[in-house]
């Protein structure tokens, strides 16, 4: 049996269901924050400080936050002018990921809040890029530097749940036979300095 059902089976019959579809978001929500607030002020220094040390989420990084910046600023200057940044929020609404890029849920940290935190940039620039070409751009260049948070396990030294990405989007209409995507990874290939792609 899958472990979720081993819980679900816990709880009174009907509860799945109530959970999942008898409650408008806003109200699952509202029994959720309870659920959340009445667990938090259960919480002692200890559990915290326990939680601090063997919590892979909440584990600091070890990367040395000024090479980081360093890196973003040499990143962030050999950007052509013509990639906008986006200063993207840590979250996203939920279903993102499974959404735009069929990433099972279970790999993203879900939020109750009916937010997902972000685990890839692209996907939220893909989005950003759809609403600025309904906005009447004919094309859009992204470029957005973020912190994400994965849920599927890592193993290994230096490997986080947690690490940075920068990434573009780029989006224009299709014009067939590959052309735009052609386009595309030409000016991929001219920010990578000419190397083949």
């Amino acid at each position: 049996m899958d472990v979720s059902e081993r819980f679900w089976g816990r709880l009174p019959a009907g509860s799945r269901e109530a959970l999942v579809d008898g409650l408008s978001a806003s109200e699952l929500q509202s029994v959720l924050l309870d659920v959340s607030r009445e667990r938090a002020a259960k919480v002692t220094p200890a559990r915290l400080m326990q939680r601090w040390r063997d919590d892979r989420f909440v584990r600091p990084s070890t990367a040395d936050p000024r090479a980081l910046v360093r890196t973003q600023q040499r990143l962030w200057e050999a950007l052509p002018e013509r990639f906008a940044g986006v200063e993207l929020s840590p979250v996203t609404p939920l279903g993102t990921s499974s959404a735009v890029a069929t990433i099972n849920q279970h790999q993203v940290l879900s939020t109750i809040r009916g937010t997902e935190v972000a685990s890839d940039p692209t996907n939220e620039l893909a989005i950003e890029a759809a609403v600025r070409r309904r906005a009447g751009q004919a094309r859009v260049d992204l470029a957005a530097c973020q912190r994400v948070v994965r849920a599927q396990p890592v193993d290994g030294p230096g490997m986080f749940a947690h690490f940075q990405l920068f990434v573009l989007v780029s989006s224009a209409r299709d014009t067939g036979s590959g052309r735009t995507e052609g386009r595309a990874a030409d000016r991929s290939s001219e920010l990578l300095g000419g190397r083949s792609r």
